[in-house]
């Protein structure tokens, strides 16, 4: 009986994760404007410096991921370290994994020069991520003195790249704090329940709760031009607040990793 019952199970997490997929197909049909901004990469969205972009692509027949990194500057850069991580999202349905990262170094990356990066399932070539349902994918790559990233939020039917859409970009506390120190971020948005918030906070953070529909509500009022820095003191929350800004249309949204005790377990500054 019990194993009946786990079959059947399976059965259905296969099965939702399908509907929800061929959903998110449709959704991504009806709508060309990434690939008419990306025609050679075709349903990719690129999160980094102009310096560097990254992208990612579906590799043919969809079987796998291409990693496109793209130098846009009369530099040339030798020996660069890149890597690759993919999460699945917290508050998504499916068969969940364990993070997997990828990673390497680019012997030469010439001066404005398309290196690829293929993710392949096939022996021989990096690897592919393994999974079903929906993730989160970051790449990234360093030179000497500059950390270049690049996220994606993406559909995976097994090996198999169904969709891609852009995200926001997880960063940890220490970057989010230099970033803070310069002045990066325009507003900082805890959304959080107001009686922790009032308990303490990140300085200068407004409270525009998740829970009870206030940031769905202020996010028109907000300007798209602006670049935002999104936590809380879980996941869900925070990662559900992130997307929902991307979703109508922001460029620039961060999302704090490990949200408020990272900050503090950090000793960077709070205020009440």
């Amino acid at each position: 009986m019990k194993k009946r019952n786990a079959i059947v199970l399976a059965i259905l997490l296969v099965f939702s994760n399908f509907v929800v997929v061929g959903a998110a197909i449709s959704d991504q049909l009806k709508d060309n404007t990434i690939k008419q901004k990306h025609e050679n990469q075709p349903w990719s969205t690129l999160q980094s410096d102009d310096d560097i972009t990254i992208s990612f692509s579906k590799a043919p027949l969809s079987l796998g991921i291409n990693i496109e990194i793209q130098n846009n500057r009369n530099v040339t850069y030798q020996d660069v370290p890149w890597s690759f991580r993919a999460k699945p999202q917290i508050s998504g349905t499916g068969l969940v994994y364990k993070d997997q990262i990828r990673s390497g170094v680019i012997d030469q990356l010439e001066a404005n020069a398309l290196v690829t990066i293929p993710l392949r399932p096939l022996k021989g070539q990096t690897s592919s991520p393994f999974g079903l349902g929906l993730f989160y994918f970051n790449a990234s790559v360093s030179t000497s003195d500059t950390f270049f990233r690049s996220s994606q939020l993406c559909w995976l039917v097994l090996f198999f790249m169904v969709n891609l859409k852009p995200t926001y970009m997880d960063i940890p506390p220490a970057e989010a704090y230099s970033l803070y120190e310069n002045g990066t971020f325009d507003l900082i948005i805890d959304v959080v329940g107001l009686n922790i918030y009032s308990l303490g906070h990140l300085p200068g953070a407004v409270n525009y709760v998740w829970a009870d529909g206030t940031l769905n509500e202020t996010i028109p009022t907000l300007d798209k031009n602006l670049t935002y820095l999104v936590y809380c003191h879980t996941d869900p929350p925070s990662t559900a607040s992130a997307q929902a800004l991307v979703n109508a249309g922001f460029p620039s949204v961060y999302r704090l990793e490990g949200n408020y005790r990272a900050w503090v377990d950090a000793g960077y500054p709070t205020e009440t």
